[in-house]
């Protein structure tokens, strides 16, 4: 159960690989330690604090893994973790934990994922545990972060809350202890806005995940962002966003975007990666007005499954200078808007990645292979005002006869004729004979007397 690193087991190796390359990615120096591996075994807390650790000593362990057993709590008074770095309880049924009986750890990894916490008091997290810098809190039932539940966290590096239900239940002031933070997932939430406030403080912030999330408006983001995922949003707009440092910027499975204007990103001057994959209701990637200057640093440009049906001849720089293109799986519509791809050896490499869909004679065929000339466009614009206008004059023309001839049948029912002394005469019965002639015959005439 316990070793060194150079003699340890395949599987403790692997382990304790893992946790010292999630360490090494956010500059967390761990050295050489003692690690235990006592991870899917099936261990209850009774099996693990009054079997287990009577053959361990504990006082030496560094890296504990207690991954994929059956815990449903934790509590540091049951045993001896003086020199413990690493606290592996993921997949378990955890419901509480507690930091108590010590009056500071080393602890400086903490993963309490795939649990079933739905609250953390000060009991759990407090100031005996101020040298943490890695905490997952990923998958479990959490629906409220308060101001005071990671105050002391001060060098604490990379959090992730992802898949928890916490909806709008952060804290404004939640992360406002955590200016050493560099990592920050906050995906799958429920969250359907984010406060400016959330950020303000977190000045060494370089990744940032609001992933899944329904949220319409990217709220204020820290200027030294480096990373943002913003993928299966509600955001439909990127306007304004100010990030001179970031590189990668991701909006795959955007519902609510249809159209992506690059001037919009004249701010993000460090970008490097930009990807919209999956984003069906994306049919409109240009530039406009035309801009040299926007995106100088691009080096991979993903918009692979997406609704884009032309590619507008604005994008001829950017497409140029781009290492990287992935364009497949686009419902492409091959007409002569697409013949500016076959000016340039450079625009050429792009057509070999667009196949068509549409019109029904280049359905499935690459547009490299289509001659220029057979890249037409239905002639409609030319015809379109004649018969506009040949259609309203046979409208207006129906409209005017059929008004004449109702007027000319109107029925001759009865007759009212005044007379010069103002006497009236009333007929009725009026009646047409087959010569056309009316024969009017009078029902009742006043006499001049």
């Amino acid at each position: 159960l316990r070793g060194k690193k150079a003699n340890t087991p395949q599987s403790i190796r692997a382990d304790r690989g893992r946790n010292l390359a999630l360490s090494k990615k956010w500059c967390v120096s761990l050295s050489d330690s003692e690690l235990v591996d006592l991870s899917e075994r099936g261990l209850k807390k009774e099996d693990f604090f009054m079997k287990i650790q009577t053959q361990i000593n504990l006082q030496e362990v560094t890296d504990l893994i207690l991954r994929k057993n059956e815990f449903d709590s934790f509590l540091d008074c049951s045993t001896n973790l003086v020199s413990l770095r690493t606290l592996d309880l993921s997949q378990n049924h955890l419901q509480r934990f507690f930091f108590l009986c010590k009056d500071e750890y080393n602890l400086q990894v903490l993963n309490v994922s795939h649990n079933k916490l739905e609250y953390i008091d000060d009991n759990a997290f407090n100031d005996r545990i101020p040298k943490l810098k890695i905490l997952d809190l990923s998958w479990n039932r959490l629906s409220i972060v308060n101001e005071t539940m990671l105050e002391h966290f001060k060098v604490l590096e990379y959090l992730t809350l992802a898949n928890n239900p916490i909806n709008n239940g952060i804290h404004e002031n939640a992360f406002w202890n955590l200016k050493a933070l560099r990592y920050l997932s906050l995906s799958n939430v429920s969250s359907s806005y984010f406060s400016s406030e959330f950020f303000k403080t977190l000045t060494n912030l370089s990744t940032l995940d609001l992933s899944e999330n329904p949220i319409g408006a990217i709220p204020l983001l820290p200027a030294n962002l480096e990373e943002l995922d913003l993928s299966n949003t509600h955001v439909s707009r990127l306007r304004g966003i100010y990030l001179p440092g970031l590189r990668e910027l991701k909006l795959n499975n955007m519902k609510n975007l249809t159209e992506l204007l690059l001037n919009e990103f004249e701010n993000l001057t460090s970008l490097e990666t930009l990807s919209t994959d999956g984003s069906k209701a994306l049919t409109f990637l240009k530039m406009n007005p035309f801009n040299d200057h926007i995106l100088p640093r691009l080096q991979r440009l993903s918009v692979r499954d997406c609704g884009l049906r032309t590619l507008s001849p604005s994008l001829v720089s950017i497409i140029k200078r781009t290492p990287i293109l992935n364009l497949e799986n686009n419902p492409w519509h091959c007409d002569c808007k697409m013949r500016w791809l076959s000016v340039s050896n450079a625009t050429k490499l792009v057509s070999r990645q667009i196949k068509c869909r549409s019109p029904k004679q280049h359905a499935n065929k690459q547009l490299s292979e289509i001659p220029s000339y057979e890249l037409e466009c239905d002639d409609d614009g030319s015809m379109f005002h004649p018969v506009l206008w040949a259609s309203v004059f046979i409208l207006v023309v129906a409209i005017t006869m059929t008004v004449g001839f109702f007027l000319l049948r109107r029925p001759l029912g009865r007759w009212d004729i005044r007379r010069k002394n103002r006497d009236t005469v009333t007929y009725t019965n009026v009646d047409e004979s087959s010569n056309d002639l009316v024969r009017i015959l009078a029902v009742n005439e006043r006499n001049e007397e």
